[in-house]
């Protein structure tokens, strides 16, 4: 199960998307001054001076994340049904992809700017190390070649028998 190159691949999608529930998106920068006004992670935008005022939930982006990872997980223990696998991570990379737009997109472009959070004096500045969120999507695709692969070898056996 775990010698499978494919488990290894899910494992390292799960442990991605759990990094990225706790490493911060970016920070909303006010243009004139370069001053951090909010800080924007997957739970939250946070007022950088402590206030409750400008506090906006983003707890779907975690949520997002958290179904990626666990529905990674999940596949790992299915390696007897590996059509189901497959099925399993095709809706996972759709999780994904809803949460990577909802990160960079959809909350920065639509939901910022009616929270007056985003104007044309602050914007979002995003952190490099959001680029992670590609991984679990590529560890995911290669995953799902390497279990169709392997469906490929057991029909094929099943035809020699």
């Amino acid at each position: 199960m775990i010698q499978r190159i494919q488990s290894l691949l899910l494992l390292l999608a799960a442990i991605v998307a759990i990094v990225l529930i706790f490493i911060p998106v970016g920070h909303i920068v006010d243009i004139a001054t370069s001053q951090v006004l909010y800080e924007y992670d997957a739970f939250a935008v946070k007022s950088v001076e402590g206030e409750a005022v400008g506090v906006y939930s983003t707890a779907y982006i975690a949520i997002l994340w958290a179904v990626s990872a666990i529905l990674s997980l999940v596949t790992i223990f299915m390696y007897k049904n590996r059509l189901r696998q497959v099925s399993i991570n095709g809706i996972n990379m759709l999780v994904i992809l809803a949460a990577m737009a909802m990160m960079l997109w959809v909350y920065p472009n639509l939901l910022f700017p009616k929270q007056q959070l985003v104007t044309e004096r602050a914007i979002v500045d995003f952190n490099k190390w959001i680029l992670l969120s590609i991984i679990p999507a590529v560890s995911l695709f290669f995953a799902n070649r390497a279990i169709k692969k392997d469906e490929r070898m057991v029909r094929a056996a099943d035809r020699l028998r």
